[in-house]
């Protein structure tokens, strides 16, 4: 009898646990522009796509400075004047560059005024938080790698991360995007919005790959 109790008390729980659930996932208000704030929502975007523009332009000319050492060491500047960066490096740039500059979309399009519920101010001020700290820790680590990859290409010791990574290096920016999308999933229902910005993504980095310098 005493197991039986405590059985039908456990599945009792669980239940209400579950309907628990469900009552707070209904509280979530959709995503879409009215929510955001019409202001928010574009300028988020137009934020977003001019950072995306200008950290490509960083990192294809960090990659040429990459060749500048390549050339001293060598000796041979013929290379570094009719050098082209391979798809593989500028369609990473370019994915990497929109998935950074969503941080900053992120930020905008959940930097509304404090909430009316206390639970949900505290889930914009998380989020508003992480997106630009994601950003910054990023870049400190990109910084450094940029710097160690340089120092071993000067060095005679050649680094290719086609040939040491392979494709795995894209799910760094695949990685970014998605975790400023789970924060914004904290507080909206934006199912629909994910994966109609996933397609956008792909479309946006691939124009961006194309951008010469």
């Amino acid at each position: 009898m005493c197991f039986q109790s405590a059985t039908t008390h456990t599945i009792d729980v669980i239940s209400h646990s579950k309907k628990h659930y469900a009552e707070l996932k209904n509280l979530k208000s959709d995503f879409n522009i009215e929510q955001i704030g019409r202001f928010q929502f574009y300028s988020g975007i137009i934020v977003g796509i001019g950072y995306s523009i200008i950290l490509t332009f960083l990192f294809k000319m960090l990659s040429k400075a990459n060749n500048i050492t390549i050339a001293l060491n060598d000796g041979n500047w013929n290379n570094l004047l009719n050098s082209n960066l391979d798809f593989y490096y500028t369609l990473f740039f370019g994915l990497l560059s929109v998935s950074l500059g969503f941080c900053f979309t992120t930020y905008l399009w959940i930097s509304k005024p404090n909430s009316k519920k206390r639970n949900e101010t505290r889930k914009l001020r998380f989020a508003q938080t992480n997106s630009i700290f994601i950003f910054g820790v990023i870049m400190l680590v990109l910084t450094r790698f940029f710097s160690i990859y340089m120092g071993y290409n000067y060095d005679g010791f050649y680094l290719n991360l086609k040939e040491y990574f392979g494709f795995s290096v894209f799910l760094l920016p695949l990685f970014i995007f998605l975790y400023c999308w789970t924060l914004i999933s904290k507080i909206y229902k934006s199912k629909k919005a994910i994966l109609i910005s996933l397609m956008i993504f792909g479309i946006l980095g691939l124009i961006l790959s194309r951008i010469r310098t």
